[in-house]
Order: structure tokens, then sequence, then C-alpha cells
């Protein structure tokens, strides 16, 4: 073949694949120009409909109740009232025997903030295994044959479990164990009385740790006759600033040794089990890949919020208790909320074991209405805040003050308008003292603003599948003038129940968005508007 054919070859050669490279180009650029992304209104994604006034509507009503309960391993020391007496907000009730109350509500406090550091290392829990890349699915191997199943051995009585004391002196000591004497303080320590072979688990050290501004002070015993009138053998004397490092909360702890010990050696030794015979070795099964899947990953993360949105409402059940018990810490007496008149009053020494109040003090001046609170504006509304009532058959505004904001959500409000589905609503109740033109059963309006005075309508909160993470900078996809996606950066804020993560900045309500999954998110792909 001649120079001349040979490059003529070639430039046929050239063209042709110029043309197939063309035409895949040609091709490529058609398929991206054909895809179509959908975008949604910020202002319809945000998750936060708390605007600087909360609104709700209720019915007015004059039997508003306050029921107080029996306490646990609380003597009534006196009645104040009798039934069918009438009483205003602040007269006394009842009153309680406060032995030990001091103690209790260290305890209490001790474990609200227990639970609050729960809280706390979930959520960072939480937040690795948001980080958590995931692995391959690992091949499935066959399961074995099912072995023929073998008699099981006749199963030995179990021992009865060990009691907590022995008289007055504890054979184990836990985190809920009451003290025999003592305030706690340095001078003057609890004092828990001990049996020779009593033994503390770590919990109750741990415990002790908790408070560093205000250390509890212990002293545990161990005398002749086990009882604190016997001569004192030996003692340890332990407190919140004793250094001790964060134990496991089942460990054991001798008194007596003031060491740590095995279960074994508080018990007495079993006899020795035969040697069972050698099995023969498993062949070597293949290596998995370290890490989870994306459905483990999920399924962790689930069980995580799950485990956090359980610990909030211990937490809040907590802080109820506590807030309860300081109420009537010191004189413990239990003392009227509202004006009323006292019924259903038991007997001092006959009080009902089915769970019903000790009494009731019904409204009898004034009317009540009962609103709800979003809970993100727990935090800026307390009780005693004015409350706007306007009346749907009058025409009039009335005030209210808030009188009670419960601790526990409403399982059965749904928000309706303004109100924002995707989060808990807290029942409140207020109180109307000038009711003229007012009636019982009239539905009123209400609105009140917070009490930080901060504007909070131009908050964001969108689901976090919107926002993506390229080198530690968080992104969307947002549509721009051309009508085109282009990544937006953004700055990120809080996170709402592990589901919805607030944006602090780069984004406005009036912008648009596209899901940044999938073929068509990509940065100059066309949208169009979704509703």
């Amino acid at each position: 073949m001649g120079k001349k054919a040979v490059i003529i070859s070639l430039i046929s050669v050239c063209a042709v694949g110029g043309a197939i490279y063309g035409g895949i180009k040609l091709y490529q650029n058609y398929q991206f120009n054909s895809l179509k992304a959908e975008v949604q209104s910020v202002s319809e994604l945000n998750m936060y409909y708390g605007e600087s006034q909360m609104s709700s509507s209720g019915m007015l009503t004059n039997d508003y109740f306050q029921e107080v309960y029996p306490l646990e391993e609380k003597n009534i020391e006196e009645v104040y009232v009798e039934e069918g007496q009438t009483v205003e907000a602040g007269d006394p009730l009842i009153s309680y025997d406060m032995t030990l109350s001091d103690l209790e509500l260290e305890m209490k406090e001790l474990d609200v903030a227990t639970t609050a550091g729960q809280i706390q290392a979930a959520k960072q829990e939480l937040e690795n295994l948001r980080k958590l890349k995931p692995v391959q699915p690992r091949p499935e191997t066959p399961e074995p044959p099912e072995e023929p199943e073998e008699p099981e051995p006749p199963e030995a009585p179990e021992e009865p479990p060990k009691p907590e004391k022995t008289g007055n002196a504890y054979n184990y000591i836990t985190k809920t164990s009451k003290p025999n004497k003592g305030k706690g303080t340095q001078k003057n320590p609890y004092v828990y009385l001990c049996m020779p072979e009593c033994y503390v688990l770590g919990e109750f050290i741990n415990n002790l740790s908790q408070n560093e501004e205000k250390p509890v002070y212990v002293s545990l015993e161990i005398h002749e006759k086990n009882t604190l009138k016997g001569k004192l053998i030996t003692s340890w004397e332990i407190s919140g600033v004793s250094g001790f490092p964060q134990m496991a909360d089942d460990s054991r702890w001798a008194v007596r040794s003031k060491s740590q010990v095995d279960k074994d050696e508080l018990e007495v030794e079993p006899e020795p089990e035969p040697e069972p015979e050698p099995e023969p070795e498993p062949e070597p099964e293949p290596e998995e890949p370290e890490g989870f899947t994306a459905e483990e990953i999920a399924e962790k993360i689930k069980e995580k919020e799950n485990e956090i949105r359980d610990l909030d409402l211990e937490k809040r059940r907590g802080e109820l208790e506590l807030e309860q018990m300081k109420k009537m810490s010191g004189d413990g007496v239990i003392k009227a909320e509202i004006n009323g008149i006292v019924k259903d009053l038991a007997e001092k020494d006959n009080l009902p074991a089915d769970g019903s109040p000790i009494l009731t003090v019904a409204g009898s001046e004034g009317l009540y209405v009962k609103g709800y609170l979003s809970e993100l504006q727990l935090e800026d509304i307390k009780v005693g805040q004015t409350v706007y009532a306007y009346s749907w058959e009058s025409g009039n505004n009335f005030e209210a003050s808030i009188t009670e904001i419960s601790s526990y959500p409403s399982k059965n409000y749904e928000a309706w308008g303004e109100g924002n589905p995707n989060v808990s609503y807290y029942p409140y109740t207020a109180y109307i003292e000038n009711t003229e033109g007012l009636h019982n059963g009239e539905y009123v309006d209400l609105t009140m603003t917070p009490n930080n005075g901060m504007e909070q309508s131009d908050s964001i909160y969108i689901e976090k599948a919107y926002v993506r993470d390229e080198d530690n900078r968080k992104y969307v996809l947002k549509e721009d003038e051309n009508h085109c996606l282009v990544k937006q950066y953004v700055k990120t804020g809080k996170t709402l129940y592990g589901s919805a993560v607030e944006i602090v900045s780069g984004l406005t309500k009036e912008d648009k968005i596209a899901f940044p999954y999938g073929k068509s998110a990509q940065e100059g792909v066309k949208v169009e508007t979704t509703e």
C-alpha cells in the first residue's frame, strides 16, 4: 500500500472515530438536557411553624380541678381542710412527714442529672452513627443442618436472691439504698450499717460524683453484733470528691477491704464441673468486612433515636417529680393552686390504694381554658405568663394567666392551620379572673408572645436528607436565576429529634431546593416546581 493510501485510511479512521465520539457526546448532552429536577419551596418544606405569636383555641370551663395524690413512702401528718370548705390559692391543704426528704431530694436530683448525661451520650452516639460509611452486604452462608435435640437435664432449683438487708444492716448497697442516719455533709455524713461481707455497687459510687458543686459524704461502717450501738470494727469514708474514676455500674466493692471483688469471692464456690470433651475445631469462616451495611446503620440510628426519645420522656418525668418535691420541701405542706371548694376528701388513716387522689379542689371562681404549646417554645413560655383570649361570640378580648404547663405531650392533639404537624404539643391551663361577658362552655382563641421577645418567624428546619456533606461543608441543591440546580453551601444549627436540622444561614424561605439524590441531582440540571 502506498503512502498516500495509508494517509487516506488514517484520515477515514479518524473521521469515523470523531463521528462516533461526537455522537456519544451529543447523546450524553441530550440525556442531560432531558433531565428534570423537581424542586419545592423552602417555606413548604420548613418543619418549624413557631411564629413570635403562638395561637390555639379552647373552651372555657369553671370545673377545673386540682387533684392531690398520695406520695409513696410518705405519711400525712396533718389535714388542714374539711369536705366542702372553700379555699384560695396558697391555702395549706395537707402536710407530709418530711423525714429523709433532703436525701430523697438529692437522690432525685442525681437521677435527673444522670438521665441528662445519658441523653448527651446517646446524642453523641447518634452523631457518630450518622458519620459511618456503610460496607457491602455480607454474603449469605448456608445454615448447617439441624442436629437432633438432646434431652435437657433437669434444672437445679434456684437459690432465693440474697436480701438487701439483714435486720438493719446492709448485705449490699445500691444507688437507691437509704442511709441509716446522717445528713450527707462532711461533718455529719450519711451512715450505712453494713454486714461483714457487705459490698457496694459501682452505680452507688458513680452517683456520688454526679454533683461536684454539692458533694455528698458517706460512711460505710461495720459494727459488732451488726448494730450501730456495737463497737465499730471498720469504716470506709467516701464522697463525691474522693476522685474515683467512672466505673461499671454492676462492679462490686467490698466494704471491709475497700477494693473491688469478683462475684465469686462473695459467694460460696460451686463444685467444679467436669471438663467437657474437646470439640473438633470448626472450619475457618471467610473474613467479613468490618463495619455495618446501610440497612444496619439505618436500624441502629432508628433504635438510638427511640432511645433518646424514651430518655427525654424519663427526664421530663423526673423533672416533674423533682419540681413537686421542691414545692413541698422543708415544711412538707401541699398548698392550693386554685380558688375552689374541697371535694372527695379521704380519711387520713385510710388513704385510697387504687391510685385515686386524696382530695380534689374544684374551681369556684373565674374561668379556666386549656390551650397547647409547641415543643419548640417550651423554654420561652412560663407559668404566670399572660395569654390573650378572644371570644367568638361577643368579639371581646380578655386576659388570662397560665397556671400550669404539662410536662408530657398530648397524644390526641392535632395541629391545624398554622400548627406544625411534625412536632409535639404540650397542654397548658390559663385562668381568667375577670369573667364579665364570658360564660361556661364558650369557645375562645388564645394567643401569646414568648417571654424572650425574640422574633422566630425566620427559623428554618428542613429534613436532614436535603442537606449533604462535602469535605466537612454542608450544601443543598438550589434553583438559581436560570432555573437550574446549583450547589448552595449552608451553615447548620440545632437538630430537632434527630430528623430535622436548622439552617442558620445560606438559605431563605423563598428559595427552592431539590432532593439531592438520584440521576437528576446534578448541578446544571433544569428544574420544575412541584406542589
